[in-house]
């Protein structure tokens, strides 16, 4: 019983949000990979933000077949409750009428086994996608790398040919997701290779960490003031994707 309602809900969510996103047709931007997602997401939301632009993004981990459509209508979770949901599926469909939709949907999609990413992608389809990192996170549900490589190459293959990808150059399988796409793709890394934005060297300081970035024989500054090499590249990947935005 409790997998025929849940079933039920999942595609009531699925189609709905597919109503509200034909309706409003925001630029959805797809953020995945095995680590380092919230990361990514809190810096594209920020740039965003900062250029004036309305956006809406996950909150907490709605980055499964059930969160990532509340996460785009922004109504909350029943989570185990059956009568925590009643009024949220009202709410769903309610949010058919809302006004003021986002023009970005900043979105998390979350893989943790075979399949999810198709069933997410069913949902939505991204402009500009960003993977960093492809590792054994999540390899309890996959009988090997190459099946959980599968769920990437399929974000890949779905991006917008008129939108970009944005790859991790020093992950060897993200890299190769380059050659599945046929949108634009832009790298970013340590690599020392004159087409990627290049980490060329951090610092780290009291109150954080400084860095520098360079991109067509051009180096610039940057700091944060978070610290671990995850959010260097978290926010390296953020500045790959406002070179894109900045060029529309």
């Amino acid at each position: 019983m409790k997998f025929f309602c849940k079933t039920i809900l999942k595609y009531y969510l699925k189609y709905v949000t597919k109503i509200v996103l034909a309706i409003h047709r925001p630029t959805v931007v797809a953020i995945s990979g095995s680590s380092n997602k919230t990361f990514i997401r809190d810096e594209v939301r920020k740039i965003l933000e900062k250029k004036g632009k309305t956006v809406r993004a996950n909150p907490k981990n709605f980055n499964t077949e059930i969160g990532l459509p509340l996460a785009i209508l922004n109504v909350e979770s029943g989570y185990n409750s059956y009568r925590a949901w009643l009024p949220i599926i009202g709410k769903a469909f309610w949010a058919i009428f809302q006004k003021n939709f986002p023009e970005f949907l900043v979105l998390e999609l979350g893989v943790s086994q075979k399949g999810d990413m198709r069933y997410l992608l069913s949902i939505i389809r991204p402009k500009i996608s960003i993977i960093c990192e492809i590792n054994q996170r999540y390899i309890e549900s996959f009988s090997g790398m190459d099946n959980l490589f599968l769920e990437y190459q399929y974000l890949a293959q779905q991006t917008l040919q008129s939108g970009a990808l944005i790859l991790n150059y020093d992950n060897a399988r993200v890299r190769s997701l380059s050659k599945k796409t046929h949108a634009r793709v832009e790298y970013f890394g340590k690599t020392e290779k004159t087409e990627i934005f290049q980490i060329k060297k951090i610092e780290r300081q009291k109150d954080g960490q400084k860095f520098w970035l360079k991109y067509n024989n051009k180096t610039q500054e940057f700091f944060t003031p978070r610290f671990g090499e995850h959010n260097i590249y978290a926010m390296t990947a953020g500045k790959v994707f406002e070179y894109i935005l900045n060029e529309k």
